[in-house]
């Protein structure tokens, strides 16, 4: 049993990470996964959110707490995998940074099976938190990226971000001064905040154009723009289960929209259509990503 710390886990090539979270997705599309939606135990303020999973090989679980934290403390986060052969524990880790690269990871099995064969011109994020990296990252590993146009509301962040993540990805990554100028344009863009209301006007999307959606998918909260559904054809999600588990919750219930499996993607566009993902947390993809990292350093 290893037990996985930080700096061993980011020493992973990304695309090792990223292909553990593509297998599982397809897994669990083809019915070879176990990964139900996530179970949260009340505690009254606050509680435990387990999500659950495994696959023919795998069996485990990432545990979350919502109790209300004071400023600067860190959420704390377990990810535990079996074996399943031996029937023993096959290691574990503590903290937050798996979890997102976990999400990271989704994106950017996103990208590489919703977006077009070819490099990125123009990505445009918004966002610069852990979440915008990590995306950030994954989709590098498996798309060429030409330059990034990124925004988020304080520009002394954004424009820290912009130079962390040019320095590491060696591409150039600009500090745009509004959410339209990091959008427009763009073939490919994420959004990843926690913003409870729109953060950019679906006119600002390019003709063609691929998006991620990391943040909230609720009917009184999202980031993204209900109108954005007069242009997607094409949709897709890690865990089409776990919306569904949300019902008349989720900002697109009721809609006559088709949410492919994204293990299971077929491309309905047509010219000009854009195409969206809503990353949504297959459960299982963090154990798969903590079994591919432990024999990764082996």
């Amino acid at each position: 049993m290893r037990i996985l710390t930080e700096a061993e886990l980011n020493k992973v090539p990304m695309s090792i990470l990223v292909e553990a979270v593509r297998a599982q997705i397809v897994a669990d599309a083809e019915g070879r996964a176990v990964a139900p939606p996530r179970h949260h135990v009340d505690f009254g303020e606050g509680g435990l959110t387990f999500t659950c999973g495994g696959n023919d090989e795998l069996a485990g679980f990432r545990v979350y707490d919502t109790f209300p934290k004071p400023d600067g403390v860190d959420e704390d986060q377990v990810v535990i995998a079996f074996d399943r052969a031996s029937a023993k524990l096959k290691g574990l880790f503590i903290g937050e940074r798996l979890g997102a690269l976990r999400t990271g990871c989704l994106g950017g099995v996103a990208a590489a099976l919703m977006a077009p064969d070819q490099p990125i011109k123009k990505l445009g994020l918004i966002g610069t938190g852990v979440q915008a990296e990590t995306q950030l990252l994954a989709i590098a590993a498996v798309r060429k990226i030409e330059k990034v146009f990124t925004f988020s509301r304080n520009a002394e962040k954004r424009l820290a971000f912009a130079q962390r993540m040019a320095a590491q990805l060696g591409i150039p990554v600009h500090a745009a001064d509004d959410a339209q100028t990091a959008v427009e344009g763009a073939d490919f863009v994420v959004l990843a905040t926690n913003s409870a209301e729109p953060v950019i006007k679906t006119e600002w999307l390019a003709t063609g154009a691929h998006i991620n959606t990391l943040g909230p998918k609720f009917k009184d909260r999202h980031e993204l723009p209900l109108d954005i559904l007069q242009r997607v054809r094409t949709c897709a999600s890690d865990s089409p289960q776990q919306i569904a588990a949300q019902g008349e919750n989720h900002m697109f219930h009721g809609q006559a929209l088709n949410i492919q499996h994204l293990g299971a993607y077929q491309d309905e566009r047509r010219v000009g259509d854009l195409s969206l993902f809503l990353s949504a947390g297959l459960a299982g993809t963090e154990v798969a990503l903590l079994s591919a990292a432990i024999d990764a350093l082996a």
